[in-house]
């Protein structure tokens, strides 16, 4: 085992919350050094980028959210001002400011643990009609809905950048920043800002299919390139951004992408002049060696597609049928009606939930199958995986008795988790289940207080209508990989988790995603030992409670 793999494998171990002890975290929050949740760069120009009101976006029917699950069909949006202000308008922008007594804060469209907001976004395009008439990279700023220019560059760059991609491609570069979330969640920030980067992600996809557009991982992409091209490389301190990732945005229905952007494109990086100085967030910080390590060790070298290691194909073992599922089979005729944006837009967390409200059968299997990676353009983004499975606690779901249940995402596993889970689980199909979802009863059981329980004594996951546990290979892609791959195990949970929120809201029920659980007390009533699987995030679904006393305001005014 090398350095790195030990390195992330003692973070992971390190970062666990238990019954006996929490993972390190402070002892109290500092609101004096609460990091400032906005970026901006100063000195530098700002492109204001257009804003739609509550009223223009309730108006729009189309595209509906159905529709999104097959943006070709949609034929892409061209490429102006006001197709990258609604991309940003509806993937990383604020959604709604809300205000308790003299306490005003603001939502976004992306979620975000404790709503701390780690993730920064960055535009690369060609010139763009009424926007940028040069080649250029720019920082997104939500509280302005702006674009702040970064630099400009030449068309023969931004040719060899482009090359080998659709005509009509530009690119989305995130980053982290892990101190605004350290600051109040001490070691365990690592995961969380990887969460946030899956549904950053997904938020980006499902932006991007409602103009006609797909999106593409480049996964071949080196960290240290990221960061040289999105002009934050060689920054240090606790407010450094940490490069995550580069995605291509390009005309659904084209060929897709190749995995990097040319080296000779990266030279000419190297010589560019960048403009504008980032804000302190803090005026002090805590320091979390663990959370640099983590950081270190998951530095991922480029690669070309050739170099990469592939998993040991398992032997196939698919369910009858299952290859002819399709995204959008079997969902309920009402989605059909759905506004895309609406949906996008309305995205809320469940703070509290009805513990008397039940969830439609229908709309239960339709989520479910709606996790399934098959032909779904938000997993083919991730160009890796599937490794997250579903365990889920059914609290209340009409039709299904109540217990604990695993939903398989990958054809053939139950053999695998059979091996590895208690002998006394029962692995029994539900009599109405569809035929073509591998998903058991493992035991009957009133558990909804054990589910409160294992999510740190969180009543939404009890009062939930089902609580699902994301229980993740963990072992094997870290070993076939590196320990680069330890982030994007959590990328995934965090697409899943966007891709929950938003069926939640588009069936008429809310989510609430849960960062703070149990690891092992969880494996253990499993059975689970090693780790060959490890539950890497939670996530409830149900029926909100309106919130008392909460004054809610438009993001953006006119």
């Amino acid at each position: 085992m090398n350095s790195e793999l030990e390195a992330i494998l003692s973070y992971h171990q390190d970062s666990k919350h238990n019954f006996k002890a929490y993972a390190p975290g402070p002892r109290f929050l500092e609101m004096s050094i609460k990091p400032d949740p906005f970026l901006n760069y100063k000195g530098t120009p700002l492109l204001k980028l257009d804003t739609w009101s509550e009223e223009d976006i309730e108006s729009e029917l189309l595209p509906t959210y159905e529709q999104a699950f097959s943006p070709e069909k949609l034929g892409p949006s061209g490429l102006n001002r006001n197709s990258i202000s609604q991309l940003f308008f509806d993937s990383f922008a604020l959604s709604v400011w809300k205000k308790v007594g003299n306490t005003r804060w603001a939502l976004r469209i992306n979620p975000s643990s404790g709503n701390l907001h780690p993730t920064e976004v960055y535009l690369i395009t060609g010139p763009v009609p009424e926007l940028l008439e040069k080649p250029a990279v720019c920082h997104y700023a939500p509280l302005q809905h702006a674009l702040e220019l970064r630099v400009e560059f030449s068309p023969e760059t931004w040719k060899k950048l482009s090359s080998g991609f659709p005509e009509g491609t530009f690119f989305i570069g995130l980053n982290s920043i892990y101190w605004r979330v350290a600051w109040k969640y001490g070691i365990r920030a690592f995961r969380y800002a990887n969460h946030d980067l899956g549904h950053a992600i997904a938020a980006l996809t499902f932006a991007a299919a409602g103009l006609g557009w797909r999106t593409c991982l480049l996964k071949d992409m080196g960290s240290e390139e990221t960061g040289k091209l999105l002009g934050i490389s060689g920054r240090q301190g606790p407010e450094k951004e940490e490069p995550a990732c580069l995605l291509a945005v390009y005309p659904a229905g084209k060929e897709y992408p190749l995995g990097k952007i040319s080296s000779s494109a990266l030279a000419d990086f190297e010589k560019l002049t960048w403009k504008g100085v980032p804000n302190r967030l803090s005026p002090a910080h805590v320091e979390w060696a663990g959370i640099e390590k983590a950081a270190s060790a998951t530095q991922k070298k480029e690669t070309s597609y050739e170099d990469e290691k592939k998993p040991e194909p398992k032997p196939e073992r698919r369910a009858a049928g299952l290859s002819s599922v399709i995204s959008g089979a079997g969902v309920h005729s009402s989605l059909e009606t759905v506004s895309l944006r609406s949906v996008i837009h309305r995205r809320r967390s469940a703070l509290e939930m009805n513990n008397s409200a039940y969830m439609d059968e229908n709309s239960f299997y339709g989520i479910l199958r709606r996790t399934l990676p098959e032909k779904n353009p938000i997993f083919e983004t991730l160009a890796s995986g599937p490794f997250a499975h579903l365990l889920l606690f059914v609290n209340r779901v009409k039709g299904l008795r109540e217990g604990l249940y695993i939903f398989l995402r990958k054809a053939g596993e139950a053999e695998e988790f059979k091996a590895a889970f208690r002998p006394d689980f029962l692995w029994e199909k539900p009599e109405n289940c569809p035929y073509d979802l591998e998903f058991y009863l493992l035991m009957e059981e009133e558990l909804h207080h054990f589910a409160a329980q294992l999510s740190c004594a969180q009543r939404k996951a009890e009062d939930s209508c089902f609580t699902a546990c994301m229980l993740s290979e963990f072992e094997e892609p870290l070993k076939t990989s590196g320990s680069w791959m330890y982030p994007r195990l959590f990328w995934e949970c965090g697409v899943l988790g966007q891709l929950l929120y938003l069926e939640a809201e588009a069936r008429g029920f809310r989510g609430c995603g849960i960062g703070c659980f149990f690891d092992d007390p969880l494996h253990e009533a499993l059975g689970l030992e090693g780790l060959e699987y490890q539950d890497l995030y939670h996530f409830a679904m149900g029926s909100p409670l309106q919130d008392i006393g909460v004054l809610t305001f438009p993001a953006y005014r006119k």
